[in-house]
């Protein structure tokens, strides 16, 4: 596959889909490939927060609720916050993509990134499947859905009710720790998905967060899991 745009959408609650999809688009930015995160969020309280860019200049999804028609994406990937080299277009607290625009965002950023050979990463919470047209056109457009999945009970539960509403290809990222020692393979042929990457306990990762360096830092499994879903998306690296 050379470029896609690619859904990010968790099995339950607290499954880490914000940080594999930030840790998807920064290994993007790593290979120089053009990429853009997108928080999809309806009640969020902002992506720029998890990612520590939520004081940086830039428009975020209440200053493009008029966005209509053929909009600049390059223009636009300008104008947005950046976590390190990745453009961020991030909910406010209380201010999530308006849906009117949506469509229209989303399809420039994907002319500037995916259709240049790069990655759109969308970070769909579960409550954009049931977001009416503009949620469903919006995944029926990805080149896939990836779906985070704990390896617990509740997590594989969870991802077969999300698999089943999910309109084309899709694939598991499956997270540890594994209290019941449920394994990826058992977990896959569970929800009826591949695996198309592994992410183990980070034991950094609540810290980074919580000091403002985003998920993303050092050499852990959440980075290595990151570099491994670009390889599926741009080719392996040289």
């Amino acid at each position: 596959m050379d470029g896609a745009v690619v859904a990010v959408v968790g099995a339950r609650g607290g499954a880490g889909a914000s940080v594999v999809a930030a840790s998807l688009a920064r290994a993007v930015a790593r290979r120089r490939a053009p990429t853009c995160l997108v928080d999809l969020s309806l009640l969020g309280g902002g992506l720029d927060v998890l990612l520590g860019v939520e004081q940086d200049p830039g428009v975020r999804w209440p200053d493009l609720a008029d966005a209509r028609g053929r909009i600049d994406g390059d223009d636009l990937l300008a104008r947005l916050p950046r976590w390190g080299t990745v453009p961020v277009v991030s909910t406010e607290r209380g201010g999530g993509p308006d849906q009117a625009a949506l469509a229209d965002v989303v399809a420039a950023l994907a002319e500037a990134t995916a259709a240049r050979s790069g990655v759109l990463v969308l970070d769909a919470d579960r409550a954009a499947l049931g977001a009416g047209a503009a949620g469903a056109s919006l995944l029926e457009a990805c080149d896939e859905v990836l779906l985070v999945t704990p390896l617990d009970v509740a997590g594989v539960a969870g991802a077969a009710a999300v698999r089943d509403r999910l309109p084309g290809r899709a694939a598991l990222v499956v997270r540890g720790p594994a209290p019941g020692r449920l394994s990826p393979p058992e977990v896959a042929a569970a929800v009826g998905l591949d695996v198309a990457a592994t992410a183990g306990w980070d034991r950094a990762l609540a810290g980074a967060v919580e000091r403002g360096h985003g998920p993303c830092v050092g050499r852990g499994p959440v980075v290595r899991a990151g570099r491994e879903l670009a390889a599926r998306y741009l080719g392996p690296a040289r």
